[in-house]
């Protein structure tokens, strides 16, 4: 019984050695910061700028010469749809009736307004990496859609029935809209 004694003695000792060496490191570890912390990505920077072409900026004639039409945009409402790598875009511009309803100085008379691309496959929410400044907008009058827009001009108008994207928007900035008469709730 005496060797019996000093086995469970000796294991006790053991392994209460062990939960002491185990828990100071334990601790150790929770005070050290760890070594592999990646420091979190930058959220994206979102432009309303597609493929060189950015609302307000743009001409008309340089919409015609991405596109690779010989048509003269310039006083046309809307220009497309074209087809291009990815899907399908379509244009709207600034007319002359336009800039006047929206009390937009003469400058901009065929400047490109808005840019609505409509992708080839298929783009569900989960998979767009929207940056916070993203927020829900809905309309009325539009009730199988809503959009996510920020302030850059950025919109995607998603479908409600399966949470896809159709369109794709590049429109004034939030900022460019305010010198203007323009009254929408989301998008143009």
């Amino acid at each position: 019984m005496c060797m019996l004694r000093k086995t469970r003695i000796l294991i006790v000792l053991i392994v209460t050695g062990l939960l002491a060496l185990s828990s100071a490191a334990q601790s150790a570890r929770l005070k050290s910061p760890p070594r592999s912390v990646k420091p979190s990505a930058p959220a994206p920077v979102v432009k309303n700028t597609w493929r060189g072409l950015t609302p307000l900026q743009s001409s008309a004639g340089e919409v015609a010469q991405l596109v690779g039409t010989d048509a003269d945009l310039s006083n046309a409402p809307v220009g497309g749809p074209y087809k291009v790598d990815g899907g399908e875009v379509t244009f709207s511009f600034l007319t002359p009736s336009l800039a006047k309803m929206y009390r937009a100085p003469r400058t901009l008379h065929g400047k490109l307004f808005t840019i609505y691309f409509t992708p080839l496959g298929r783009i569900e929410r989960a998979d767009l990496k929207l940056a916070a400044s993203f927020r829900v907008c809905k309309e009325q009058q539009t009730p199988g859609y809503y959009y996510l827009v920020n302030d850059a001009g950025v919109a995607y108008r998603m479908r409600r029935s399966d949470d896809t994207v159709e369109t794709i928007i590049y429109q004034p900035s939030r900022a460019e809209i305010q010198r203007l008469a323009v009254n929408t709730e989301c998008v143009f």
